[in-house]
């Protein structure tokens, strides 16, 4: 979202900006929310995992992804339904609102890769890897920069392709 903020607030002027930044606090709820929830998850893993039970380390995993994706589904069938009355409830400006939502119903439509990511990187710190997760986490975010930039710039397309590169990263 600060990317997205930043490079939407350059190229695209400051009404587009406040519907980009309009978004922030929920994002950060949603992404904070599932991270909890998935390192959660990985503490029952991690000690299957120590335990050396396989079985258990199977139905961890397995449980950890069915609540992914069934969540998953659910949020971004929630976030698409209601992403104008989520807005209205954090008081975004009238004038940006039109913006806000477009740029927030892309977010959520791709917001399962937000899940899978944190679902997959839950897992992986687990069992002890703690490396693939950050080379994906900085290779998505080098990719979204470059994404915004040949979007908004290059293509001259709106605050939705902000989230859209969002979610392509």
């Amino acid at each position: 979202n600060t990317a997205d903020s930043l490079i939407v607030g350059r190229y695209l002027g400051t009404d587009r900006l406040a519907a980009v930044s309009s978004s922030g606090p929920l994002i950060f709820m949603m992404v904070s929310f599932y991270e909890g929830l998935f390192m959660g998850a990985g503490v029952l893993i991690s000690r299957f995992f120590g335990e050396r039970n396989e079985d258990g380390v199977s139905r961890a995993v397995h449980t950890d992804v069915a609540v992914g994706l069934i969540s998953g589904a659910v949020l971004t069938t929630v976030g698409m339904l209601c992403t104008p009355v989520f807005l209205r409830w954090m008081n975004t400006d009238p004038d940006v609102l039109p913006l806000a939502i477009e740029y927030f119903r892309v977010y959520f439509a791709g917001s399962m890769a937000l899940i899978i990511y944190n679902m997959s990187r839950g897992i992986m710190m687990a069992v002890g890897d703690s490396r693939r997760p950050l080379f994906y986490l900085v290779l998505s975010s080098i990719l979204n920069v470059f994404l915004d930039v040949l979007f908004i710039r290059f293509f001259g397309w709106g605050v939705w392709a902000a989230a859209f590169a969002t979610v392509i990263s």
